[in-house]
């Protein structure tokens, strides 16, 4: 009897935390859940199935050479979420909602590579790394006149690859990151 509740506690030790790992809502994760499909929000869900897609498919024409570079980037990519709020009646709820989706972002967690404070508007780019100091996620959360975007990119990411992806798609919020690539070239 004695043995069964020794194993008894012990599995309870060992399943406890893996149960709360199957649990772990990403900060985006839990923006994109609660926020989608809500008034005043447009979200976009790039999922690797659609990256695998374009990934496959025969490119032709002028653009060739640049739509193969897009190609070979999504490569590294697993999924892209993007959640916007926008309504320029109302500036101060997208003040709050900064307020809100900045705080779920712990310095612990997200190491800031960048903040872009001009004009009233914000910008913060994060990131989520591996042990290995490889790039897992990469977050971008921006506030502007009566708007506000969290964009997450997440698998193996490369920053030249961001700055090229951005420029190439066409995503309300991605646009956005190209600023991190035009700080980057004024401080050279």
């Amino acid at each position: 009897m004695k043995a069964n509740s020794i194993k008894t506690v012990l599995l309870i030790f060992i399943l406890t935390p893996l149960m709360s790992m199957a649990q772990y809502q990403s900060p985006v994760e839990k923006v994109y859940t609660k926020y989608a499909g809500e008034d005043g929000f447009t979200s976009v869900n790039v999922s690797k199935e659609l990256f695998q897609m374009i990934m496959k498919m025969d490119i032709q024409g002028e653009d060739t050479e640049d739509l193969q570079d897009v190609q070979k980037m999504m490569e590294q990519l697993d999924g892209l979420k993007v959640i916007t709020y926008e309504n320029n009646e109302n500036p101060e709820k997208a003040k709050a909602l900064y307020k809100e989706f900045d705080a779920l972002f712990p310095s612990g967690s997200y190491a800031e590579l960048m903040v872009i404070k001009e004009k009233g508007n914000n910008i913060r780019f994060l990131t989520k790394q591996d042990d290995k100091g490889k790039i897992q996620e990469l977050v971008m959360l921006a506030e502007e006149e009566g708007e506000v975007t969290v964009l997450s990119l997440v698998g193996r990411i490369d920053m030249s690859t961001v700055s090229k992806l951005s420029s190439k798609m066409k995503i309300h919020g991605m646009d956005k990151l190209n600023k991190m690539e035009e700080k980057d070239h004024k401080t050279e």
